[in-house]
């Protein structure tokens, strides 16, 4: 069995320091990658941005400074042990999902796993998800509510598992998904009550998405339940090649990120990868009324899941797509519905640039060569 990308390497968990302000990280963070971006190797002209680099530049200054909307500012202690005076964060499932994801997208561009954005996203993570005995009757709540639950602790359990935090994966996300286990079938559906008959899309999604995590935490441990997992995706397939959800994009990149790293040479992938190629426009992008940013975005994350050849020029057009105005992204509804428990609205309200900072920045990367698809 292949997963995406090489396992990542365990950190070495230095002391955070101090939180400096959002715009501080933001310029930090859009000053390295500026430097990057006047490498001879990237760019012909002198500090003149390569589309990828104007791209993650853009989007790391979106995401750090758009992307946070913290509750109140209160200390908390960092995975260092120092006391941080950060903002809390929400800790409801819609709000957690969206925060996990900007958190793997900054990962993508290169910051640190160290960075206060990132922490803050970790610190909610251990909130959701405590350790304690005495805290875990309440997320078993949470967990029987609906597919957004089960969304949120699977893309945390993505990211710590990505930062080779196995350690807080053990003491914070098996026991939540120990809840989820006791409810497994026999043919890897789990759990049962998240998996209506008619197999909604949202149901689909976050069991297409905890069933990967599965396979990037242990693939050896889970790997009957992964192969079956996998294989019930597979058969929520439409007909013409993509998942219900939307336009499809957004299901389909979920259900081929875990497809194309388990079995790739299932039918089901090369049906998608006919569909994605076959919905492409004549300019390189995908959309309905005309390419869009985020329609591209989602399109592209699919057709590289699918782990097929990618046609020659794809990337450097999809880029162009990709890539900001001079005003920035244009607002656009989070994909899949990120509904928030008990009432709470989600971190990133639709119609947010940083929606579409965020995808475009995830396809940009998945697009090189050179990075690990995840």
């Amino acid at each position: 069995m292949h997963i995406c990308g090489p396992k990542a390497p365990e950190q070495s968990r230095p002391p955070l320091a101090a939180t400096p302000d959002r715009a501080g990280c933001a310029s930090e963070a859009a000053t390295r990658l500026h430097a990057r971006s006047c490498d001879p190797a990237l760019s012909a002209a002198p500090c003149s941005p390569a589309p990828r680099e104007r791209i993650a530049r853009r989007a790391v200054a979106e995401l750090l400074e758009g992307g946070a909307r913290p509750i109140e500012e209160a200390p908390h202690r960092g995975l260092g042990g120092d006391a941080l005076p950060v903002a809390t964060m929400r800790a409801d499932a819609g709000g957690l999902f969206v925060d996990t994801m900007i958190a793997d997208a900054l990962l993508d561009a290169g910051v640190e796993p160290q960075h206060p954005r990132i922490a803050r996203t970790i610190h909610a993570i251990l909130q959701r998800y405590p350790a304690e005995d005495t805290a875990r009757a309440g997320v078993a709540t949470r967990l029987r509510d609906a597919p957004d639950d089960v969304a949120a602790l699977a893309q945390a359990l993505l990211l710590l598992a990505r930062l080779g935090r196995r350690d807080l994966i053990v003491a914070h996300c098996t026991p939540p998904l120990a809840i989820l286990l006791a409810y497994a079938e026999a043919d890897g559906a789990i759990p049962a009550w998240a998996l209506p008959d008619d197999a909604s899309p949202e149901a689909v999604e976050a069991i297409a998405s905890l069933v990967y995590g599965l396979a990037r935490w242990d693939a050896r441990r889970f790997l009957g339940m992964v192969v079956a997992g996998a294989r019930w995706v597979a058969e929520r397939q439409q007909p013409d090649g993509r998942w219900a959800g939307g336009d499809g994009l957004y299901g389909s990149w979920q259900a081929l990120r875990l497809l194309g790293a388990v079995m790739p040479n299932h039918p089901a992938v090369a049906r998608a990868a006919g569909f994605l190629h076959d919905s492409r426009r004549a300019d390189g992008g995908w959309g309905v009324d005309g390419s869009d940013p985020l329609t591209t975005a989602l399109a592209a994350l699919a057709l590289v899941a699918t782990r097929t050849a990618i046609p020659e020029g794809l990337p450097e057009q999809v880029r162009a797509l990709l890539a900001p105005g001079r005003s920035g992204w244009p607002a656009s509804a989070f994909p899949r519905p990120a509904r928030a428990a008990l009432g709470t609205p989600a971190r990133v309200d639709p119609g947010s640039p940083a929606v579409t900072a965020l995808f475009a920045l995830k396809a940009s990367e998945a697009l090189a060569a050179d990075t690990p698809r995840r």
